[in-house]
């Protein structure tokens, strides 16, 4: 993996992320030394671009994981939701990656990425999924989707 020297736009951040996420996804005692030492130099670089750009870190525990009130969720993120950002909240709460996600949806990783970066609209058995996994209420899915 080659090693990032610097984060100074929104592009390497979101990279940067990106790649934290995927060599997240294994499992720690299957990460080598130096995958380790890369998560920690990486890991430091992204902190340091949110504390210059003024990103807050979310609170996850501020809000009961099987909250389903909009607004209580929109006041921990700091902004009105769309349905992706309370689905990512529900993630975070519940230490979810996307492969993880697709595994208790019963889908594909390709279809849950592709809903979760806008590309592609959420079909109803995702919607179902989001419901009865993540207790996601029928009516916030109504009023974001």
């Amino acid at each position: 993996m080659e090693k990032i020297v610097k984060i100074a736009h929104q592009g390497d951040y979101d990279e940067a992320v990106k790649l934290l996420e995927q060599i997240a996804a294994k499992s720690e005692e299957d990460l080598t030394q130096k995958e380790l030492e890369w998560i920690a130099h990486t890991a430091s670089l992204v902190a340091g671009y949110e504390e210059q750009q003024g990103m807050v870190p979310i609170d996850i525990r501020s809000v009961h994981e099987h909250e389903t009130d909009v607004q209580k969720i929109a006041a921990a993120l700091g902004y009105e939701p769309q349905l992706t950002d309370i689905i990512r909240f529900k993630m975070l709460q519940r230490k979810l990656n996307q492969k993880s996600l697709a595994t208790l949806l019963s889908m594909s990783t390709a279809k849950v990425s592709q809903i979760l970066s806008g590309k592609r609209e959420p079909d109803l058995n995702f919607l179902r999924g989001i419901h009865s996994k993540l207790g996601i209420d029928g009516n916030v899915l109504l009023e974001t989707a």
